[in-house]
């Protein structure tokens, strides 16, 4: 279960601060019960609220067998946090993506991203994050390297594949795809994080997105 996953530079405080825990532990294992129960805890209460008695009650385990899973909180939260990025798109749905020409195959994640990020139980996590960031930056550059930095990844994926084929004229992936993503979020994403916008629904979501691949696409046309 307890995976090390990442370091970069070989800095040990930076492989401390990237480890993530494999995200997705058998259903209905202790793991899994560990998860959720943690998930719940650090949604209604935040990080720093959260104890590790507190999660081994509402998971109905006992401490060594929390601990025998996940050696710290937070550990466990960068566990829990891997399982709900990983949640967000299939790998088999990035593939499928890159095999459509680009317009059908950003329609096709953009929706689906969309759909994902604007959805209370990520809205709730993205709070959480936002509000811990300052006592917990850790936390915040796992969060970031579990959720948008490997998103990021996969979209440059599609962009240079898009480029490799001659749909789009593109001479830096990895900032066409943060563009994208800019794009399909709008202002959409900060209105309901501050609570002053209410949900949009699956058309109005369907718009959003289609709006910006037609921006998009037109942008990086090639030339003639």
């Amino acid at each position: 279960m307890r995976n090390a996953v990442r370091a970069r530079n070989g800095a040990p405080d930076e492989a401390r601060m990237n480890t993530l825990v494999a995200p997705t532990p058998e259903a209905g294992s202790k793991p899994a019960q560990i998860l959720e129960a943690a998930g719940a805890l650090f949604l209604e209460n935040g990080y720093g609220a959260v104890s590790m008695d507190a999660v081994a009650k509402r998971a109905n385990v006992s401490k060594a067998t929390l601990y025998a899973h996940f050696g710290s909180k937070d550990e466990l939260f960068r566990a829990m946090m891997a399982r709900e990025c990983a949640t967000l798109l299939t790998a088999s749905t990035w593939e499928e993506a890159r095999s459509l020409p680009i317009a059908d195959g950003l329609r096709l994640v953009g929706e689906r991203f969309v759909t994902f990020v604007t959805s209370p139980k990520a809205l709730a996590g993205h709070r959480v994050i936002l509000g811990e960031a300052h006592r917990f930056p850790e936390l915040s550059r796992a969060f970031f390297e579990a959720g948008p930095a490997h998103t990021i990844r996969l979209f440059t994926g599609i962009m240079q594949e898009a480029q490799r084929r001659d749909e789009l004229s593109i001479t830096d992936p990895a900032l066409a795809a943060e563009q994208f993503l800019a794009l399909i979020k709008a202002n959409m994403h900060m209105k309901l994080l501050l609570c002053v916008t209410e949900r949009p629904t699956q058309e109005e979501i369907r718009h959003y997105v289609n709006a910006a691949v037609e921006l998009f696409v037109k942008g990086y046309a090639p030339a003639g």
